[in-house]
């Protein structure tokens, strides 16, 4: 495989960037780099408001996504919601107090999206789209197909 597909599907040099531009948010707002993901996400997932939800669009670890919460809760920029029809579940609400901070977020991952996509065609961030699709497809089934390999192995067969 090509090197720079390697290197941008480790995406080393995105988070050096997103490390990068996210340093002064962090200083301003007292904010650690995982307090900055988590705000921005709840800001664009509204629906999807859950730890569980970020874990899975981010793949922080349980401990991680619950230090930075309650960080957030004491900031009080977030307020847990217990869902109406399961209490066992809470909603992350954003509170108004994050507004300006989620603001400073939104135009900083504007900044970089127009950095990463300098010189590159609508065609082109099209077929990129299409074919990270097909690859996230792809790389879902190969893990499904591993995993039933591991149980497999796991059990014997």
């Amino acid at each position: 495989m090509e090197r720079s597909v390697v290197l941008l599907l480790h995406g080393r040099e995105f988070k050096q960037l997103l490390e990068s531009r996210s340093a002064v948010i962090r200083e301003r707002y007292g904010l650690r780099k995982i307090d900055v993901e988590i705000l921005y996400y709840l800001h664009q997932f509204g629906e999807r408001n859950t730890s569980k939800d970020i874990r899975d669009a981010y793949m922080f670890t349980k401990g991680h996504i619950s230090q930075s919460v309650e960080r957030l809760q004491k900031m009080r920029l977030l307020e847990p919601v217990p869902d109406v029809r399961d209490r066992r579940c809470i909603h992350l609400k954003l509170t108004p107090e994050a507004e300006d901070i989620v603001c400073s977020i939104g135009k900083m991952w504007e900044e970089m999206t127009a950095a990463i996509f300098e010189g590159i065609t609508e065609q082109e961030k099209h077929m990129l789209y299409e074919v990270a699709v097909k690859m996230t497809h792809n790389m879902k089934r190969a893990l499904v197909v591993s995993q039933r390999q591991e149980e497999a192995d796991t059990n014997g067969l």
